[in-house]
């Protein structure tokens, strides 16, 4: 029988590799946390399902699919396209990722990362019962056109082609009528403070569903928009990490899927993965 005082040594030697084993163990049973930011505002990309109580749509889909070719979960903030478009919850390290549906322009990358992942197609519309009034686009001259003010796509959409179409044809220039968000606009073509508005072709497609055809759309794109989620400039190893993880979402066939099951066409797809632009 072992003396008192070297079982008590054995023992506690016992103790301390059974609490190294569960340390270890548990470590390993972790998962890797991914802190992401969300709007709820843009569907079908974005949006609070409100019977679910949380955020969907077809860039929380794809996030967590990525997520899981990473061995990682996804915690998610609701935030709003302001804050967003600052980039303080990146520069702050509130969050890891920003969706939101942003177009990857070179003033962005000044300030963020850009994972590229869909493309979405700026269209105007209207309501259904005002169509007959735009079968000639060029009636959209010196119209009210609804577009969110934080957004510069929408902005610079509208201003672009109404000088290429109206301005230059000695025709009055688009007034543009500024809304906080897509649904805000959508309530001002309602409301008839504005004759029309601009947003992504998938937005009025998913509104059309769940509203019974209520819009129009009046028009082919007018700006092809690439789009990304937002990581931060010093983090690249974790951009090459979420730019491999969509590459195999890509390639395994969920992309696809995730496309179709939120109404999206394959014009938006972006077929390969993109950091900045480049493959």
């Amino acid at each position: 029988m072992l003396p008192n005082r070297t079982r008590r040594l054995t023992m506690s030697a016992a103790a301390v590799i059974f609490s190294i084993i569960a340390v270890d163990a548990c470590a390993q049973s972790a998962k890797r946390v991914i802190n992401a930011m969300a709007l709820t505002t843009y569907p079908p990309f974005e949006f609070k399902d409100e019977k679910a109580g949380k955020v969907a749509g077809f860039n929380i889909d794809v996030l967590e699919a990525m997520a899981r070719t990473m061995g990682a979960d996804v915690i998610w903030t609701e935030t709003s396209y302001a804050l967003m478009i600052s980039f303080a919850p990146l520069n702050t390290k509130r969050a890891d990722i920003l969706l939101g549906t942003m177009g990857d322009t070179p003033e962005r990358r000044a300030n963020a990362n850009f994972l590229d992942y869909v493309y979405s197609n700026q269209i105007f519309y209207t309501l259904s019962q005002k169509a007959e009034r735009f079968a000639n686009l060029k009636a959209l001259c010196g119209k009210r056109v609804a577009a969110t003010r934080s957004s510069l796509i929408e902005i610079q959409g509208i201003e672009k082609w109404s000088e290429e179409n109206c301005v230059k044809a000695g025709k009055p220039a688009i007034e543009v009528a500024a809304s906080e968000n897509t649904a805000q606009s959508r309530l001002l073509v309602q409301q008839d403070r504005a004759d029309a508005a601009i947003t992504g072709e998938g937005v009025i497609a998913f509104q059309n569903k769940l509203e019974g055809n209520q819009y129009a759309v009046i028009s082919k794109p007018v700006v092809k928009l690439m789009t990304g989620f937002a990581f931060r400039k010093d983090n690249l190893q974790f951009g090459e990490e979420l730019k491999i993880a969509l590459a195999g979402v890509i390639a395994d066939g969920t992309y696809d899927q995730l496309l179709h099951k939120w109404g999206l066409t394959d014009q938006a797809s972006i077929e390969q993965p993109m950091i900045n632009g480049q493959p």
